[in-house]
C-alpha cells in the first residue's frame, strides 16, 4: 500500500465566524484601489473579526502602503466560488518624472498580525510590460518598532519584488507559510545581485517559523536570510523554532546561499525537500560571494569564507533533523559549472556545513539525494544572466549593479525567465515522473517536494484551502472496486491514526497502515487484489474515535 498524496497539509484555521466585507475590483481610472477601500472601512473601526474578501479572477490595485496597527490582525481571503483562479493584486507606480517608480514600494506594512488565504499578489503592474522597471522593492514588511507580529499565509501566489518578498525588521512571533508560490524575487533593473530573497528576517528573533508545501521559483540571493549583524552573531536573534518541510525549489542563483539561517534556537527541520538548480552560481571563490557566508566560521582552501547552501552560526544546542531530502542539477546548470570550472567554480559545493554534518552524526549522509529529475513545465534556468555576472563585459564579478540594462525594451536581455501572474497561475506544473526514486522518498512514502504538484483527484467535494475541522472517513471511490480504490480521511490535529480492512467475520484481513500523522486531509490508493468477492468494512480508528464504513469487491 501506498500514500499516494497528502493534500492541504498543515493548511490554517482561519477567517471562522468573521465579518466578511466584499471588496470591489479595480475598473481603471478613478476606480478605488484596494488600499482606499480597507482605509475607508478602518477609518469607522478596526473590527477583530473583519475579513476582506476578493472576488476570484478579479483585478485589485493598490497604490499606497497599507499600515495596521499593533493588536489588529488584517485578513484577506478569496470569496467561495466554483472558479479557482485566485484574485491578483498588483502594485500600482503613482511617482513621476525622474521618480516614476514610487510610491507604493509594498502591500503591506504589519505592526500587526496578517492572515491572507488564496490571494495572488505580484509587485508590478503587469498589463503594462514595461512597468517592470517600475517593480516594488517588497511586498510584505514588519516594521523595527513591531513585535510579536504574526504572518499566516496559505494557498496564496506571491511574485516580483526587487528586495524581499517578506521583510521582518522587527522581532515576529510566528511566520506560517503553506501551500504558496514563491516567485520572481529579485530584479536587477532595481536592484542588486544580494537582493531578491523569499523572506528576509534580518538580524531579529523570531519565535516560530514553519514553511511547508510551498514552492519557490526564480531567486537571485537568498529563499531566506537571518543573517548576524556582527561576524560573530552575537548580535542576532535567534529562530527558536525553525520547519521547512515538503518544498519545491527552482532555480536560484543563490547568491549568497540558499538557507541563511543565522543564530538558531531549540528545534530545526528540514525535510522532504527537493531542491533543483537551487544553488545555481555554485561552489566559487569569488570573494563578493562570499561576503556573506562568514556566520559559519568554515574557510575554503584558500582562508576565504567556505560555501554552503544551508549555514548557520555554529552552536552545541539546537536539535537538528534534516533528512529525506532530493536534489538535482540540469544539464545546463552543469554546463555552467563546466564552463568556470577553471575560474574556480567547482560544482554544486557543499550542501551543508562541517558543523551541521558533525550535528548529524551518520545521518549527514542521507540528508540529502541527488538524482536525475525533470519537471513538466517549469521556466528556464538563468544561466545567461549568470554568465553576465561573470563577464568583464558585463558584471565583472560586481554585486551592485542596479540598472544595468537601458530601460526601452520590454525584455532585459540579462533578466531570469520572469514568468507572468497567469503563468504561474495557470500553466507553472513541477509535478515530475513517478518512477522516480524522489514521489516515495518523503516520510511515510509520500512525493518529495510541495505535495500540491500531486493532488489527488478523489471525488470528494473541497473547498480550496479549507482546514479539516472534524474526524471524518469518506466513502470508498470507485465502490464496488476491482482491485484498487481510494479511500479518503480527515484529521482536524496530529494523532496517531490506524485503518484497517475487516471482513464480515470481524477477521482483520489488512491493515493499510497504524502511524503518528499530521492534522491535514489525506487520500490513500489501497489495492485489494488479493480479496476475493465481498462485502468488507473499512475502520479508521484513533485513540479517541473510531468510524467504519462498508465498500464492496467485486472481482
Amino acid at each position: 500500500i501506498t500514500i499516494a498524496g497528502l493534500v492541504l497539509f498543515m493548511a490554517l484555521p482561519l477567517f471562522l465566524q468573521a465579518q466578511e466585507l466584499r471588496l470591489t475590483p479595480w475598473t481603471g481610472g478613478a476606480s478605488l484601489t484596494l488600499n482606499q477601500q480597507i482605509a475607508a472601512d478602518t477609518a469607522i473601526a478596526k473590527l477583530p473579526n473583519r475579513v476582506y474578501v476578493l472576488t476570484r479572477g478579479a483585478l485589485y490595485v493598490s497604490n499606497a502602503v497599507f499600515a495596521t496597527t499593533a493588536g489588529w490582525t488584517l485578513r484577506l481571503k478569496a470569496n467561495d466560488s466554483n472558479t479557482t483562479k485566485k484574485p491578483i493584486i498588483m502594485l500600482y507606480p503613482t511617482g513621476s518624472g525622474a521618480s516614476p517608480w514610487n510610491p507604493p514600494g509594498q502591500l503591506f506594512q504589519t505592526a500587526g498580525s496578517l492572515e491572507m488565504r488564496n490571494i495572488q499578489v505580484t509587485g508590478y503592474y503587469e498589463p503594462v510590460d514595461t512597468n517592470r522597471w517600475n517593480m516594488q522593492g517588497g511586498l510584505i514588511q514588519i516594521p523595527s518598532t513591531a513585535s510579536g507580529v504574526n504572518i499566516t499565509i496559505d494557498s496564496c501566489i506571491l511574485s516580483n519584488s526587487n528586495g524581499n518578498h517578506i521583510r521582518t525588521d522587527g522581532a515576529p512571533g510566528t511566520i506560517k507559510i503553506t501551500n504558496t508560490i514563491f516567485a520572481n524575487m529579485g530584479y536587477l533593473g532595481r536592484s542588486n545581485f544580494g537582493a531578491g530573497k523569499g523572506i528576509d528576517l534580518r538580524a531579529a528573533s523570531c519565535d516560530t517559523v514553519i514553511l511547508m508545501n510551498n514552492t519557490w521559483v526564480n531567486w537571485l540571493d537568498r529563499i531566506i536570510r537571518h543573517y548576524p549583524a556582527t561576524a560573530t552573531g552575537t548580535s542576532t536573534g535567534a529562530i527558536k523554532y525553525f520547519k521547512f518541510d515538503h518544498n519545491t525549489l527552482v532555480n536560484g542563483s543563490s547568491y549568497h546561499g540558499v538557507l541563511s539561517l543565522g543564530t538558531m534556537g531549540d528545534r530545526a527541520i528540514i525535510t522532504n525537500n527537493l531542491f533543483v538548480d537551487a544553488f545555481a552560481m555554485g561552489n566559487d571563490s569569488d570573494a563578493t560571494r562570499q561576503a556573506e557566508f562568514i556566520p559559519s566560521g568554515e574557510k575554503d582552501p584558500y582562508g576565504k569564507a567556505r560555501m554552503n547552501w544551508i549555514f548557520t552560526f555554529p552552536n552545541t544546542t539546537t536539535n537538528w533533523t534534516i533528512s529525506n531530502n532530493y536534489y538535482t542539477v540540469s544539464d545546463s546548470g552543469q554546463a555552467y559549472y563546466n564552463q568556470y570550472a577553471s575560474a574556480g567554480v567547482t560544482g554544486e559545493g557543499a550542501i551543508l556545513t562541517w558543523h551541521l554534518n558533525g550535528r548529524l552524526g551518520a545521518d549527514s549522509t542521507k540528508a540529502f539525494t541527488k538524482i536525475p529529475l525533470a519537471f513538466n513545465k517549469a521556466p528556464k534556468l538563468m544561466t545567461q544572466m549568470m554568465r553576465w555576472y561573470r563577464s568583464p563585459s558585463g558584471g565583472n564579478k560586481t554585486k551592485n549593479t542596479p540598472g544595468a540594462w537601458t530601460y526601452g525594451t520590454a525584455t532585459d536581455p540579462n533578466d531570469f525567465d520572469r514568468k507572468g501572474y497567469a503563468y504561474l497561475r495557470d500553466t507553472l506544473d513541477l509535478r515530475y515522473p513517478t518512477t522516480s526514486p524522489a514521489y516515495t522518498g518523503g516520510t511515510g512514502g509520500t512525493p518529495v517536494g510541495s505535495l500540491n504538484w500531486f493532488k489527488i483527484t478523489s471525488g470528494v467535494n473541497r473547498i480550496e484551502g479549507a482546514v479539516p475541522t472534524e474526524f471524518t472517513l469518506e466513502q470508498n471511490y470507485p465502490n464496488p472496486f476491482n482491485p484498487a480504490t481510494k479511500i479518503v480521511f480527515s484529521l482536524p490535529a496530529a494523532t496517531q491514526a490506524k485503518l484497517e480492512i475487516f471482513d464480515m467475520l470481524g477477521r482483520n484481513v489488512a491493515t493499510v497502515f497504524n502511524e503518528q500523522k499530521q492534522a491535514g486531509q489525506y487520500a490513500v490508493d489501497y489495492d485489494g487484489s488479493r480479496l476475493v468477492s465481498g462485502v468488507y468494512i473499512y475502520r479508521l480508528s484513533t485513540p479517541g474515535m473510531t468510524i467504519s464504513k462498508k465498500m464492496t469487491m467485486l472481482k
